[in-house]
């Protein structure tokens, strides 16, 4: 389906199934809403012919506003023809969606990105036309990565083989006898270094996702089953906190998970350095630049001059393929 089409025609008969959810027969206790997004199929609906930022997109320099309000247009124009007259959705539950599909874009820029970082690690050959080979890279089978998002309240540490996950219960164990505990949580995006040679049950980290048509959507929601015990205490090599906007009352959620996670990898694990980021649509709300200078509190324990940050990077991300990019740039960094 194009990226843009006629509602009236495509909408009645969507091989996605209907983007626009009727509750008025059987609402939703406690609320007043009677229509809501179904987000799954509007991102079928919208992006079912590329990906967004990549090397199939005809534009793939476009802004993650102008996909987002493609995808809102495509939604709503969906309703209206379904149920004229009658459509009636809260911006509030449009935001919500938002928030989502904004990670979804970033997400399968930073898979496809990888790819190309795999393929050049394999061939020596840079192939991707959208995303450029970052400086000084040199081609090494067994620097391969993986970049995969993580359901919400998933426990980061399944991804990490059994001897390494005893580690980290021996230590969870000590701290509980004592009444405390590391609180860690979930971040939304991490990038691990795949083992080597690569088994067969991972090869999809060789394929770009060419859509967000429903198969290659599951793959992107579910990829990090496929990297479940088998990362090293060295293959955390950073974690992506994602928001389409934010406020001064949630920005210290990202602050919260680069101090646990710098301890969990560099304390208790003994693994090498660990980045964190956080990739931001929009700076407005809330004062990110100034907040988010705060230091590590593990750097400052550890003495130096100042310590060092504990979000490594902070990036207003306007364009999926830029976002990409700047994670392949530093995909460098990683000397282990």
């Amino acid at each position: 389906m194009p990226f843009q089409f006629s509602h009236a025609e495509i909408c009645p008969s969507c091989p996605h199934g209907s983007c626009i959810e009727d509750l008025r027969a059987a609402p939703i206790k406690n609320r007043k809403t009677k229509f809501r997004f179904t987000q799954e199929a509007a991102m079928n609906c919208t992006f079912d012919s590329f990906m967004p930022g990549c090397d199939n997109d005809p534009e793939p320099d476009r802004s993650f506003s102008e996909y987002l309000a493609q995808f809102q247009s495509n939604a709503l124009n969906a309703g209206e023809a379904l149920f004229p007259g009658d459509l009636d959705i809260s911006r509030p539950a449009i935001a919500k969606v938002e928030g989502d599909v904004f990670e979804l874009l970033e997400a399968g820029a930073f898979w496809n990105a990888a790819v190309a970082w795999n393929n050049f690690m394999d061939s020596g050959q840079w192939n991707s036309k959208v995303f450029s080979c970052p400086v000084n890279a040199v081609p090494t089978p067994a620097r391969k990565v993986g970049i995969v998002k993580l359901p919400r309240g998933y426990d980061a540490t399944l991804l990490f083989k059994e001897d390494v996950r005893k580690h980290i219960k021996f230590h969870e164990v000590a701290l509980a006898r004592n009444e405390t505990k590391l609180g860690l949580s979930s971040p939304d995006i991490v990038g691990v270094r795949l083992p080597h040679p690569l088994p067969f049950s991972m090869q999809e980290f060789l394929n770009p996702v060419d859509d967000l048509g429903k198969e290659n959507l599951a793959l992107l929601q579910g990829a990090h089953t496929m990297l479940e015990g088998r990362i090293d205490s060295s293959g955390f090599l950073f974690a992506v906190a994602v928001k389409r906007t934010t406020r001064s009352d949630r920005m210290y959620q990202p602050l919260f998970e680069a101090n646990v996670l710098k301890y969990l990898i560099g304390e208790v694990l003994r693994g090498p350095a660990f980045r964190f980021y956080a990739h931001l649509n929009s700076f407005d709300g809330a004062d990110v630049r100034e907040t988010y200078k705060a230091a590590s509190l593990l750097s400052l324990i550890k003495g130096g001059a100042g310590g060092a940050r504990a979000i490594d990077a902070l990036y207003l991300a306007q364009k999926p393929r830029d976002s990409a990019q700047s994670i392949l740039n530093d995909l460098t960094l990683f000397h282990i």
